[in-house]
């Protein structure tokens, strides 16, 4: 019997047969969409993964130099060697090659050149480029070649906590490397070549490279040869007090430039020690700009012409100083104890009376003592283009007592940085601006196109012309005929202030431990350079005037050298010369009427009843206001 097909049921299959063809015509027109559009560029990449064979071209690393362009940091172009063993055609032939050139053992190379499994095997890192011109006239097939850099630093251990240290990778780590990273890197370059599954080379194959990108260079406000001296000093220094530590910070006051700035002990770049990081922690710290200390009697510079530019006081104000004040019930005392009688502020300066600046203070009040402090930057950050930079450490403001207060007058209950105190200093001297201090000068490309010019930031205005010049007067009279004395050098003008302070430890004083410093300025009428030095736990002396004020002079003397800066003539004054006395045996009382009589000054160490031991010597030459150290 013949089966019949209705009309109806053959459209019914006409149409789902055409339904399913559309179905997938779709599924292939998707997958096409896919192919090109969606996912054709991971597509192409994974392709290119499996027939390129790429090996790294790395950018040299911009170059760090001094103001004047004197080389601080640099990179050394070095080659790396590999091998394809799918392309070569003699084993024995290019392991000899390789071996002989490299100083590699034999065996050991034929194994890894046997391999033809591997797409590519590093045979060696770090070789120079003679080694690859010997390599090439005798170039066997499956010999590869990429460039690496080396960081080399010219001066070993000059500058090394500021210009910082590179990774294995050379990347920076620390310092200046680290904080100007991405423009001293550079950007890799990468060699391409087309290779079957098998890692050979294929016959038709172009090499592509893609060129690296050398990174940008710095110039610092450093001048090298300021930076040198002051190191050669330092490091004579440490050794003769005997310091657990000893820095500097040489600055221009008008624009902020850090012209040398260095902290000792220090390491070698060019020979870290990774393999002792609490160490290598320890010796990178750039002190003068991440730690804070108490600044004592270099304070008291800031003190004064905050009280000046307050109408508070005048170089011609009177004090009394009975060697103590007490305040709130507290008695605390100047370090004179006997006191210094009736002086005027200027002699309450050049005598660093504690008293005055107690006074001072309260005037002042907490109030605008900190607001003062807010306008500095201290209760934040000056802002350096340095990594880890630290604000001071200050009580919060409600917490203030009186003897608190009184205190912070002299140096003491504040903890600031070097750089702080030094950065607030030359706006006393400055004609009264807070200059962001700066390491950077320029960037500039290697082709030595300038990508970008530093300039002086003003932060704040703090202070008026005439606050600053009654400040520069009244310092200079500090070196010229006070306590900073030992900082003067004959035909240059130089102003400055002394300071001690006691160290502290678990919360108490700790006993013979001390930071002696001096900060400075010349000249004395147009600053021109800042020299501020901090000696950490001298042994023996510690007094700032008596151990860190000759430093100063040293530095000084060396900068008026390199910047051939003459001698004023008119201020040289022949000065007469007494041989001094024996003081040993004497009290205070005795000791100081003798002293008084010849027109000298003096500082007392220790507590004892009897003097037994001076600086200067007995048989000393010295001059009138000349200082002298009594030892109990």
């Amino acid at each position: 019997m013949a089966i019949k097909y209705s009309s109806y049921s053959l459209t019914k299959r006409l149409l789902a047969l055409t339904v399913l063809v559309a179905f997938f015509a779709c599924m292939i027109i998707f997958r096409l969409f896919y192919l090109q559009i969606i996912g054709g560029y991971s597509l192409v990449k994974e392709g290119l993964t499996e027939w390129l064979r790429d090996l790294p071209l790395i950018a040299n690393r911009g170059e760090i130099t001094d103001r004047n362009g004197v080389v601080l940091a640099s990179s050394h172009t070095t080659y790396d060697v590999y091998i394809r063993p799918a392309d070569i055609e003699d084993s024995e032939a290019v392991a000899k090659l390789l071996s002989d050139v490299l100083k590699l053992d034999y065996e050991e190379t034929l194994e890894k050149v046997s391999k033809k499994g591997l797409s590519e095997i590093k045979i060696a890192t770090d070789i120079e480029k003679s080694d690859v011109q010997e390599i090439l006239k005798d170039f066997k097939s499956g010999i590869f070649f990429t460039t690496d850099t080396v960081r080399n630093y010219s001066y070993d251990s000059l500058l090394c906590q500021i210009l910082g240290f590179v990774s294995s990778d050379n990347s920076g780590q620390s310092g200046l490397e680290a904080f100007y990273n991405t423009y001293l890197a550079g950007t890799d370059g990468v060699s391409l070549v087309e290779a079957d599954l098998k890692g050979s080379t294929l016959n038709s194959s172009l090499t592509y490279y893609e060129n690296p990108i050398n990174g940008l260079n710095l110039k610092l406000t450093i001048d090298f040869k300021i930076q040198y001296e002051v190191e050669k000093i330092l490091a004579r220094a440490m050794s003769e007090t005997g310091a657990k530590s000893v820095s500097a910070l040489v600055t221009d006051p008008k624009t902020g430039e850090i012209l040398a700035i260095s902290t000792l002990p220090s390491y070698d770049l060019n020979n870290i020690p990774r393999d002792d990081m609490s160490l290598l922690n320890k010796l990178s710290r750039a002190s003068t700009i991440v730690d804070t200390y108490e600044p004592g009697s270099t304070f008291k510079a800031i003190v004064t012409a905050i009280a000046l530019e307050e109408g508070l006081t005048s170089e011609h104000n009177y004090f009394y100083c009975p060697g103590y004040r007490i305040i709130n019930g507290v008695q605390i005392n100047c370090a004179r104890r006997s006191g210094h009688g009736s002086q005027s502020l200027e002699q309450g300066l050049m005598n660093s009376c504690n008293c005055v600046f107690m006074d001072l203070i309260a005037r002042i009040g907490t109030k605008k003592f900190y607001s003062y402090l807010d306008e500095m930057g201290f209760t934040s950050s000056l802002g350096i283009d340095f990594p880890g930079e630290t604000s001071a450490v200050l009580m919060p403001i409600n917490s203030v007592t009186a003897p608190d207060l009184a205190r912070m007058g002299f140096g003491q209950t504040i903890a600031i940085t070097a750089l702080q105190m030094t950065a607030g200093f030359n706006a006393v001297i400055n004609g009264g601006n807070m200059l962001q201090p700066y390491l950077l000068k320029t960037i500039s490309t290697e082709t030595g196109k300038q990508v970008y010019n530093r300039g002086t930031t003003t932060i704040s205005k703090l202070f008026s012309e005439n606050t600053s010049k009654s400040m520069r007067k009244m310092l200079f009279s500090v070196v010229d005929k006070g306590g900073g004395k030992y900082a003067k050098l004959d035909g240059y003008q130089i102003g400055g202030k002394t300071g001690t302070a006691q160290k502290y430890e678990n919360g108490a004083i700790a006993k013979g431990k001390y930071v002696a410093s001096f900060i400075g300025f010349a000249p004395y009428d147009d600053p021109q350079y800042s020299v501020y030095v901090v000696i950490d736990e001298p042994q023996g002396a510690y007094y700032g005037g008596v151990v860190a004020a000759p430093i100063a002079k040293d530095i000084f003397a060396k900068i008026f050298s390199i910047r051939e800066q003459q001698k004023d003539d008119s201020y040289l004054e022949e000065e007469k010369t007494i041989e001094l006395p024996t003081f040993i045996g004497m009290t205070l009382s005795e000791a100081g009427s003798e002293i008084a009589k010849l027109g000298l000054q003096y500082l007392v160490q220790g507590d004892g009843d009897y003097v037994t031991g001076q600086i200067a010597a007995p048989g000393t030459m010295v001059g009138k206001n000349d200082i002298v150290l009594l030892i109990f």
